[in-house]
């Protein structure tokens, strides 16, 4: 279950961590990036342990190209799948050594691979449907509404949220200093 709160929530509950809730010194602007920086740490902390928390898919339709563009908010993928109706086959990673065995052939995609910002299916399928999984990129919290949910996961994330972002706020130095670390 989601572990989920308004920015406006999140921004109040900081700036009372680092009683600051009466004071305008850092406006409501940067709270809300110190808050997007922090969560994009959070997020980065949920994905290294393995958890596919935040995974999502998106959907290649084949056409005979050669290849196809990423999703625009890919971090890291996970795997591409076939799907025809309601079945569902995981094709397999193709390894750099493997890729000379491969190339030129066509057909229904048996193996992916991922180079730079494309995605090339193996063989090269004419037509078909391909799901790609992966972890998006966190999210802008910067441009949130008031009104916006902000999933922390679990409550260790909304604490890890709320204490990191009462730190920075007490410290504007210390932004600067976990970024060169």
């Amino acid at each position: 279950m989601a572990r989920t709160y308004t920015l406006a929530t999140f921004r109040t509950r900081c700036k009372r961590r680092a009683d600051q809730d009466n004071d305008s010194f850092i406006a409501d602007a940067e709270w809300n990036t110190l808050i997007s920086e922090v969560y994009g740490d959070l997020f980065q902390v949920v994905v290294d342990t393995g958890a596919r928390y935040f995974e999502t898919e998106s959907t290649i339709t084949a056409t005979g190209a050669t290849s196809y563009n990423e999703p625009s908010d890919i971090l890291h993928m996970i795997s591409i799948d076939y799907v025809s109706g309601t079945k569902r086959r995981m094709l397999d990673e193709l390894m750099i050594q493997e890729r000379q065995a491969i190339l030129g052939r066509t057909g229904e995609a048996f193996f992916w691979e991922f180079v730079d910002d494309q995605i090339y299916l193996h063989p090269n399928p004419a037509s078909g449907t391909y799901k790609a999984r992966y972890i998006p990129q966190p999210p802008d919290l910067s441009a949130y509404a008031d009104g916006d949910s902000i999933d922390v996961a679990c409550p260790a994330g909304e604490r890890f949220l709320i204490w990191g972002v009462a730190a920075i706020g007490l410290d504007p130095c210390a932004s600067r200093e976990i970024a060169e670390q």
